[in-house]
């Protein structure tokens, strides 16, 4: 499948927070948008708990994104 025209800066800022957060590894997943002029398709992303490193020295502080984080950000 090939997704068209997805936006850079939100994409880049939600993996910077995921990276910032642990994980490791992602699933992404993808609809193409072919209705009217708006060519922009969705990737949704998906971080399963094994993913994310779980280091004791690492801070507390970082609070994972949830799905409805992700759909705002897209």
């Amino acid at each position: 499948m090939k997704l068209r025209k997805i936006p850079l800066q939100p994409l880049i800022e939600i993996l910077q927070d995921l990276w910032e957060g642990g994980a490791d590894f992602i699933d992404i997943s993808g609809e193409q948008n072919e209705e009217g002029e708006d060519l922009k398709d969705r990737i949704q992303i998906t971080v399963k708990p094994e993913y994310v490193l779980n280091d004791d020295d690492e801070e507390e502080d970082n609070t994972p994104l949830s799905d409805e984080d992700f759909n705002e950000l897209i």
